[in-house]
């Protein structure tokens, strides 16, 4: 395969990567198709394609998949249950937005809980840090966490893998693990399978990858946001053991308009994955690859960080990780054990000298 490589100061600048690629000697106009695995370039990859001719998501369906508040609009028009949501151009406009406690405030188009706060009280709004905007100021929505990670095509689901967070994902400010375990109950992935489709359909998302969120609460299911892009964790790799579907070759499909490689094979396992994170500081040892298998329950494991690494606070959001783990169990219950015994040993196993 024949890779060309432009360095760029920040690919998800539509100026920045005209300028890597003039340095080349490439335009958009010169590429087949243009499209990226990484949340804050899909819009600019969707520009690039447009400049050039080529295939890609549309730029309305791209800043729909990243601008939280359009998407809210498109998904409320279309008669789904979703937050309701204001944007302020700063937290002194967030502060007096309408929106009353508990609620959440957010970047409108972030990612993995970054810069993103809970606030349950009137006095935790008011003593919020003074960060730059702008910010979409939202209601808080009770109920667990679901994820759907799938495939769509020509407007219809291909796949949809639905599985619940242990903890939502806005836990990680509270030192909550982020993890998750494929939904097993079929009137429940039904129904969310159902919210999907409609949700895509709405933002105009025919054709690629995707992951939703959406709250689960006394049996209503609420819309929470929606991704043109794998997952993060160990999405990918729960996907194809629990279908057989491996999204990055769906994606690679559905960006060259090729027909869905899709054979769908569903396991009647419970599959599973967790963020394994350690304490801000200087890593001096951590398990190998090969440790962190040999648990049980664990059917694949990554490390990401090494010995000599300097990590931040893993409360600061959901990407601040040293390791990955996907479990196999026989019931939900197994597989939610495996991930939390995991956990725990592998944070007793790191040895983390703060800094």
């Amino acid at each position: 395969m024949n890779v060309q490589v432009v360095p760029v100061r920040d690919h998800s600048r539509v100026e920045d990567v005209l300028a890597g690629l003039a340095s080349a000697g490439l335009a958009p106009a010169d590429f087949t198709a243009v499209g990226t695995d990484d949340e804050f370039s899909v819009v600019t990859a969707a520009v690039l394609a447009a400049l050039g001719g080529a295939r890609g998501i549309p730029v309305p369906v791209a800043l729909a998949l990243r601008d939280k508040l359009e998407q809210k609009r498109l998904v409320r028009a279309a008669g789904l249950p979703t937050a309701r949501c204001a944007w302020a151009a700063s937290l002194a406009e967030a502060k007096g937005a309408g929106v009353e406690p508990p609620l959440v405030i957010k970047p409108p188009a972030g990612a993995g809980t970054q810069r993103t706060w809970a606030v349950r009280t009137a006095d935790d709004l008011a003593a919020m840090p003074d960060e730059a905007g702008p910010w979409l100021v939202e209601e808080f929505v009770p109920g667990g966490e679901l994820h759907v990670d799938g495939v769509v095509r020509d407007g219809v689901l291909v796949v949809a893998v639905v599985s619940r967070y242990l903890h939502n994902v806005i836990g990680v400010r509270d030192g909550d693990l982020i993890a998750s375990t494929t939904v097993e109950d079929p009137d429940l992935v039904e129904r969310t399978t159902e919210l999907t489709a409609a949700a895509l359909a709405a933002l105009g998302h025919r054709d690629g990858v995707f992951h939703l969120e959406a709250f689960h609460d006394n049996g209503s299911l609420v819309f929470g946001e929606c991704a043109g892009r794998i997952g993060g964790g160990m999405v990918a790799e729960t996907v194809l053991a629990k279908s057989g579907v491996d999204l990055y070759a769906e994606q690679a499909a559905a960006l060259l308009g090729v027909p869905s490689p899709a054979v769908v094979s569903a396991t009647p396992d419970v599959l599973g994955w967790a963020n394994l994170p350690v304490p801000a500081g200087r890593i001096t040892r951590l398990p190998s690859q090969a440790e962190i298998a040999a648990r049980p329950g664990v059917a694949a494991a990554q490390v990401w960080k090494r010995a000599g690494d300097v990590v931040s606070d893993p409360s600061g959001g959901s990407h601040l990780l040293a390791a990955k783990i996907m479990v196999r169990a026989p019931s939900v219950e197994a597989a939610r054990k495996a991930l939390v015994d995991t956990a725990d040993w592998f944070a007793g196993a790191a040895q983390v000298v703060p800094a």
